[in-house]
């Protein structure tokens, strides 16, 4: 559940940087290309922390 949770509000923060950042270029905004881009880095970052929580359990064990 954390992960969904992570991923929505992934995609809500990207919306709201590529819309900001198209009106600060003075480019068209997509919101097709900021979901994908957002998704892409949410599922990175939840990725990344999945990695980074199952190596510090594993530390805790050992120890």
């Amino acid at each position: 559940m954390k992960y969904l949770i992570t991923l929505f509000w992934t995609v809500v923060y990207g919306q709201i940087i590529g819309y900001l950042g198209a009106a600060l270029t003075k480019t068209q905004y997509s919101v097709n290309n900021c979901l994908v881009i957002s998704l892409i880095f949410g599922v990175i970052f939840c990725l990344l922390a999945a990695i980074l929580n199952s190596e510090a359990k594993d530390t805790k064990k050992s120890n």
